[in-house]
Formats: C-alpha cells, structure tokens, sequence
C-alpha cells in the first residue's frame, strides 16, 4: 500500500485540483440547466430534496471520516488499516438504521418533495449511499488521484443521464433515481478496487459503538453547525412555496460550489498538517497560514465579482424567473471570507491538535444561534430570512472560534507571531 507523503506535493494538487475542475463546474452548468428546463417551483423540489440528501449524508457519516483519515495516517501497519476499514464500514451501518426512518418522516413531512411520486426513497436511499464513500480510504492511503478518478467517472455519467432524460418540468420524477444510479456506480467502482485490502466487512458492534463515541465530538461540530446549513433549503420547504425554495437555493448552491473549492486542498494538505504538527510545528502553522491566506484573497475577490455581476448574471443563466434570487445571493456571498476562516481554523488548527472539545461548544452553539434565527426570519421573510440566518450563523461561529483559539493559546501560531523563522526561511517554504 501506497506510504502518505509528507511533502507538499504539486502534482497531487495539481491533480485533484484538474479532476475538481469538473466537480464544481458540474452544479454551475446543471443548475441553470435545471433553471432553464424544470422552472422555479421543479427546482425547487429539486433542491429540497438535495438538502435532505445531503442532511442524511452528514448524519450518518458522524465525524467518522475524519476519525478514519487521521487513524490511518497514523500507522503504517496494514492489519491496522484492515481493523479501521471494517470499524467504519460497521459504524456506518449502525448509523444509518435509525437515518432512514428519519429521512423517510422527514420527506413526507414536506409537501414540496411528497409531491413528486417515489422522490422521498431515492432522496434517502441517495443520503445513505453517499455516507459510505470511500474518498476518505483513498485520500489517507495516499491514492488521492485514484479517488478523484472515481468522482468524475460519477459526476460524468450523472451529467449525461440528466441530459438526456431531463427536458420538461414533469420530468423532475426522473432527477432522483438517475443521481442515485450514478451514485451507485461510483460506490461499487470504490469497493471493488479494495476488495483485497480487507478480511471482511464488519466488526463486533462494541467497536462500531467505540468508534462513534469517539466521533461524536467531530460529528457535533460538522454534523450542527455544517449539518444545518446542509438542512437550510429542507428547513425552508416547510414554511415556503417551491419558488421561495428555488431563489435561496439557487444561491446557497452557488455558494456552496465556491466553498468547494476547499475541499481538494484539504484532502491533500489535511493528513499532511495532521502529521506535521506532531513532528514540525512551526512548518504546519506555515502550511495552514498560506492555506488561508490564498482561500481568503478568494473569497474577497469572490465577495466583489458577485455584488458587481449578479444582477445581470442571475437572470441571463437561469432566466428572468429567477430574478428574485439576485439580492439573496448578493447577500449570501459575505459567507464565503467568513467560513474561510471557520473552515481553516477547524481543519488545520484545532483538529489537527486533538482539540475536540472546542469544535463541539462551538459547532453546537453556532447551530442552535442558527435554528433559533432561522425559524423566525424564514417564517416571516421566507427566502431572504433563511439568508440572513446563514450569515449571522457563520458568523457567530467564527467568533466562538477565534475566542476559543485564543483561550487554547494557539491564536499566536495562527497569525504567525512568535515564530523563529527567518524572512529567507520564509520564502524558501513559499516557493516549496
């Protein structure tokens, strides 16, 4: 089995940056398809039951994820990574028992997505099958381009199938069974490249039970704080019509597809900066500041593309129905500089210090700031609401964090002050 380089690697960057490519250009080009070809109200259904799905998804990865990645890198032992692999196989299972009767109450309890006949089980059975990706193997195992691989094939044939099923507004019945198709390709692709890494497929139920104890603390910061964002066009398909559903969808998606730009790096430089901070801290807070410092001049350029071409932009993709969603995304689009800072300090300096706890009272606090806003704001102002809620969410988040990065002393490694590093020194790990 491939040994996890240390190194920052260019071409793995490279890479998985090439096959992301595809990722994010995936939602920008079928979301004004999807505009253009099933209206506002078929979107919306369409979005709502995405947010289920991906609701489900989180819940029943729990952290573990995470948990698996950062064993894995720990250990060079291939017994071990065969005893991990089956852990998180079981776990997940145990998880996802009480998850479908959740999603299934949860998808006849909103009318936009009952409507749509047989929508709720693919909706759920799409949830459950995403959480047992095994991207996470691959990237800890140091087979990050295998994994990329994989993702486009699915993304491709997804793209295709939708093409060419999807023409008319009726025709959003179809939307969920052929994502859950691609979806299930992809899977099977995964599995049957590990087949001979494994002595089995489960463990006893008191280590499936250990490893989710051991994640819960991981899954209450993703799984409140990024679980309810996930939930947010769910939530608001209860107290809205399809339309309301589709304009802050239209907007949280494209907002998500930007903070997606992340998620390669962080496969890439995440066990690196894990590994690095027990062995070179110094050159780990370096890795984790240029990190942040490229992803937030990002998402400030980000922040000014969009204030100046939305309103033009908005109605020439999707179509002049959607024109209401241009002050929500206009909105919106201040999340992006703020979950840059969220998402670093997390993932590349809490985390990697075993600093659970803080990302529990944060991550919980944050999404009860977030439910309690959101219900009312929505209720009374439908889309815009739901916005407004999201910001104020993400934004009392990152305070809670940098207070609790300050409490933990690590607030000086983050602004890069102390450190005995020479100025040549410092030049020297950029051009690396």
């Amino acid at each position: 089995m491939k040994k996890l380089d240390t190194s920052l690697s260019k071409l793995d960057l490279f890479a998985v940056y090439l096959s992301y490519a595809f990722r994010y250009l995936y939602p920008l080009v079928l979301i004004p398809y999807y505009g253009r070809v099933l209206g506002a109200g078929g979107y919306g259904v369409v979005l709502a039951g995405t947010s289920l799905s991906n609701s489900l998804w989180l819940f029943v990865n729990f952290g573990l994820s995470t948990v698996g990645g950062r064993e894995l890198v720990q250990t060079d032992q291939a017994g071990h990574h065969d005893v991990v692999f089956r852990e998180h196989f079981t776990a997940r299972l145990v998880i996802a028992a009480p998850a479908v009767v959740i999603g299934l109450i949860a998808a006849f309890r909103s009318d936009v997505i009952s409507s749509v006949p047989y929508a709720p089980f693919f909706i759920v059975a799409g949830g459950i099958l995403a959480a047992f990706n095994l991207g996470w193997y691959f990237s800890s195992t140091g087979r990050v381009r295998t994994n990329m691989a994989i993702e486009v094939m699915g993304l491709a044939l997804s793209l295709m199938m939708l093409f060419v099923f999807i023409h008319k507004p009726s025709d959003v019945g179809l939307v969920f069974p052929l994502t859950f198709a691609s979806g299930l390709l992809q899977t099977g692709v995964s599995y049957w490249l590990v087949r001979k890494e494994s002595t089995g497929w489960l463990v006893p139920l008191r280590a499936a039970f250990a490893l989710i104890k051991r994640s819960t603390t991981i899954f209450l910061y993703n799984g409140t704080a990024i679980l309810m964002l996930a939930a947010s066009s769910y939530i608001l398909s209860l107290m809205a019509s399809p339309a309301e559903v589709g304009a802050f969808g239209i907007s949280e998606r494209l907002i998500a597809a930007a903070l997606g730009v992340m998620a390669p790096a962080a496969q890439v430089l995440a066990p690196k900066v894990m590994y690095l901070v027990a062995h070179d801290e110094a050159k780990a807070n370096w890795f984790a500041r240029r990190i942040f410092a490229v992803f937030l001049v990002g998402a400030i350029a980000g922040v000014i593309l969009t204030e100046a071409l939305s309103d033009w932009l908005v109605p020439l993709a999707f179509g002049q129905e959607f024109r209401p969603a241009v002050p929500i995304l206009n909105l919106m689009v201040f999340v992006l500089p703020i979950s840059v800072c969220t998402r670093v300090l997390g993932l590349y300096f809490i985390l990697p210090r075993k600093l659970e706890r803080l990302l529990l009272w944060t991550g919980f606090a944050s999404a009860l700031v977030n439910l309690l806003v959101a219900i009312p704001l929505a209720s009374y102002r439908g889309a815009e609401g739901m916005a407004e809620a999201r910001l104020i969410g993400e934004t009392a988040l990152l305070a809670m964090l940098i207070f609790g990065v300050s409490r933990a002393g690590l607030l000086r490694g983050f602004i890069g002050n102390g450190n005995a590093v020479s100025l040549n020194a410092r030049l020297a790990r950029w051009r690396e």
